[in-house]
Parts: C-alpha cells; structure tokens; sequence
C-alpha cells in the first residue's frame, strides 16, 4: 500500500483541456507533486505542457498509480487495460455503479472481477480517491481554490463518503489542524476500509486514525485488526446507518448494505478500543486531541479562566452525567489556593474552576498554570482563553505553547468568541495544541482522552479484548 500513498509516477486516464472536467483538475493537482505524472488521452498530443499518451500500454514506465477519470461505460476496458500493464493501483472516481441498483451492480461486478487475481488492486468506484499533504499526492476532484487542502499532520481520515471526507479537512484546514492522510473508499469493490486501516496502523506519520463508515466489508476481520490497532494507536469513528431510514440513504449513497445493530457496533467498537462518535465535528475534535496529546491518566479536571459564568458551564459539562461527560472537579489543595492568591488580585477566585477575572494578563496565565501544572489533584486542565481584556496580546500563544509541550498534565484550549481570536486560535492549533469553540466540544475532548487513558490501562492489566 506505500506505492497508493506514496507514488513515484501517476497516470490519469481521462485526463482533460477543459478546467471543469475532473480529468483536468486531477492533472493540475498532480503537477508539481514528487512524482512523475502521465496523461492519458487518444485524442490529445499534450495537455498542460506534458506529452499525452493514447492509452497506459504506451506509458514509458509502469506506473504505481492510474487515476480513472472516464465515465461508468468507459471504466471496465480503462481497468481491464490497467490489469494488462500489470499497474499495481487503480483509483476508479465515476459514479453510477451499485449505489444505483440493478445495471449499476452488474458494471461494478465485472470491474471487481477483471482485477481479482491480477497484479492490480482497485480503490472505488465512486470514489475521491487518496490525498497526502505532505507528499503533494492529491487524486480529489474538487478545485483547491474551492475546496482548500490541509497542511501535513498526524491524523488519518478513512472515509466511505467522500463528502464527509471533503468537510472533514476542509474543516481542518480552517482550523490549521494538520491531517496526514484522506482515503475515500467509495463502493469498495476490491480495496476496502481493512486495506487502509493495517496500512495506516504502520504508518510512523500516523498518529491517530479516523473514520466514517456506512457498511463493513468483512465486519469480522474488521473486529480482529482494530484491536491490534487501537493498542498502538487511537482509533476514532462514526458508523452510520443505524436506523432503517439511514440504512436506505447509506444504500442509495455508496451502495453498503448497513444493517448492524447499533448496539451491537457499539459493543465492538468498545471491546476493540475505537472512540465511536456521533459525526464529523466530533471526529475531528476528538482525532486532534488524541493525536496531539493521546491519553491522561485520571478524570480529574482543573479549569483556568478569565470568565466566571465560562467556568460555571465547563463545570456543569465536566461533572453531569445525564447532560455532561461525566468526569471530576479536581479538588485544589489550600497548599495551592495560597500559591494563587500570590498571584492573582484579591478579588479573584483560587478554588475550582479558577477565575481570574478580567484583569488577567499574559504574565498571570504562566503563574497560575505553572502552579495548577504542580497540583498532585489534578489530571489535565481545561484553558478557557478569552482575548477582549486589555492585559491580553498574542504572546498568550507562546505561554500556552510552552505549558502544553513542557508540562506534567495535559491541556486543552477553550476560547468562546467571534473573527478576532480566530487566527490566534489557529497558531495554537498549528503548534499542536488542541483548541476548541465551545465548552461542550473542549470537555468532550477531556472526555476522549480519559476513556483512552482507560482503555490502555484495561490492555495492561487484563490484555487485549
């Protein structure tokens, strides 16, 4: 699977002069890439100044990669021609194929046959394909212009819905949030999720894997590798289809049969360690804490602010259980309340959650988290920065950097406001701290790395699942 991900020469197939064609905005993708790349079009001599080829039998080389930009009709003879060249990876992006019933099935059928004991491995149909911002290896079809692309980070996205796929990093690159790997996996006619998972799960870039599925292709094999992954490296998904009206949306989307017991996936997912979540903001909000910080030991959580009434809704999501997460208020020892008051005004309060009122500045957020750093109650904190009190610059950035890399308990970033502290939220996030918009999503995340935390110790103590 290294040759999918990380190609020395591509092909398109279909490859097109007209800038709306997805055979067009694949090539002008590619270009530029540490790779070689190869149109393939009869009726073209060249196409954004490379040198077109009539059909992958004339390539110069055999390439790792063909990209299927052609229409459902034209997609058997394209992939039975790539079998030919012995091509070992073949991205099919039409659509039209069993999510449509009847004709469709059949065609789908017959291209899943025509690779089957060949030297060939087919991703799709209907599928985005693979992008790896590192490598500049983008196969998707949406304009960067439109749809801007991540930078290089630590989380993996495998998804059955390429338009989950397509929200997932553009939200992250919103938010300055890395990703390390996107695969679509389309109607899985030979590659499926399994594939990605044991490729990812060895992948040193890889920190944290996430994932939207609609149906399993082997629910099994699914269950015996995710517990082997998910002891090296967190797994985060959301499953999909649960009801009966999702099961008939699922099938008209990427044709899965997604007929399993909700309780029964839950069950899985619990015993095999993956953190299963209710969509795509969530994924993501639960993928970069794990990725960045990957677990804390207890359920113990300190809150650090500037606003009171902040603190009192963090509070009531860290302690509820019926309408929180379910977790702990560290109780702050008086040995640590008379170390606060040094630093604080009189009129600030040193207990849990501590305010610090609006005459904070940059200088009191160091004193005070170095001291809650120090606190033996206390399992991870929970930052609420808010940027409209005078005393507050930027530099902010650089004290909350050096306590979430050099500190003792882990930290997460709350900052609830509008335009101004966006990009400074997004320099947090690109220095690999987890930040988040609301306190819902900033205790949730707490709540991620608890049952992470929880999971490796039950590995530990009792052994896989």
């Amino acid at each position: 699977m290294e040759r999918l991900f990380n190609p020395k020469s591509v092909a398109v197939v279909g490859a097109s002069s007209q800038p709306e064609k997805a055979g067009n905005v694949i090539l002008r993708q590619l270009i530029g890439g540490s790779f070689r790349v190869y149109p393939v079009n009869p009726n073209r001599h060249d196409l954004l100044g490379l040198l077109c080829y009539s059909t992958v039998r004339d390539l110069p080389e055999k390439v790792d990669v063909a990209i299927l930009s052609v229409t459902a009709a034209a997609t058997l003879q394209a992939v039975e021609e790539c079998v030919q060249a012995e091509i070992p990876f073949v991205i099919s992006v039409a659509g039209g194929f069993s999510e449509m019933g009847g004709e469709g099935r059949e065609a789908e059928r017959r291209i899943a046959e025509a690779v089957r004991g060949s030297k060939t491995r087919l991703l799709g149909p209907n599928t985005m394909g693979v992008m790896v911002p590192g490598r500049r290896f983008d196969t998707f079809f949406l304009p960067k212009e439109r749809s801007p692309r991540p930078k290089d980070g630590s989380i993996s996205i495998i998804s059955q819905s390429g338009s989950v796929l397509v929200g997932m990093y553009e939200m992250a690159e919103d938010h300055g949030v890395g990703l390390r790997a996107c695969a679509g996996v389309g109607n899985k006619a030979d590659l499926n999720e399994n594939d990605f998972l044991e490729h990812l799960a060895h992948d040193q870039g890889t920190k944290c894997i996430g994932m939207y599925i609609e149906s399993f292709a082997d629910g099994g094999a699914f269950f015996e590798l995710a517990k082997e992954v998910s002891i090296r490296k967190p797994m985060v998904a959301v499953k999909v289809g649960i009801t009966p009206s999702g099961a008939k949306a699922a099938a008209s989307h990427t044709g899965a049969i997604a007929t399993s017991s909700d309780a029964l996936v839950s069950g899985v997912f619990k015993q095999a360690g993956i953190q299963r979540v209710a969509d795509d903001f969530e994924l993501l909000d639960a993928a970069k804490a794990l990725a960045h910080i990957g677990q804390i030991k207890g359920d113990r959580i300190a809150i650090v602010g500037s606003a009171g009434g902040f603190g009192v809704i963090a509070t009531d999501y860290v302690a509820s259980k019926s309408k929180g997460f379910g977790l702990r208020m560290a109780t702050i020892s008086e040995e640590t309340k008379t170390r606060l008051r040094e630093k604080v005004p009189p009129f600030a309060s040193v207990d849990n959650p501590v305010d610090l009122t609006g005459v904070v500045n940059d200088q009191m957020y160091h004193e005070v988290i170095e001291i809650v750093q120090a606190e033996e109650s206390v399992d991870a904190i929970l930052l609420n920065l808010l940027f409209q009190p005078p005393g507050m610059t930027v530099g902010v950035v650089d004290v909350v950097e050096r306590w979430a890399r050099k500190g003792r308990k882990p930290m997460v970033v709350c900052c609830v406001g509008g335009s101004f502290p966006r990009p400074i939220l997004r320099r947090l996030e690109e220095k690999g701290v987890p930040t988040y918009g609301t306190m819902r999503r900033a205790v949730f995340a707490l709540r991620c790395l608890y049952e992470r935390g929880q999971f490796l110790r039950r590995v530990k103590e009792e052994g896989p699942a």
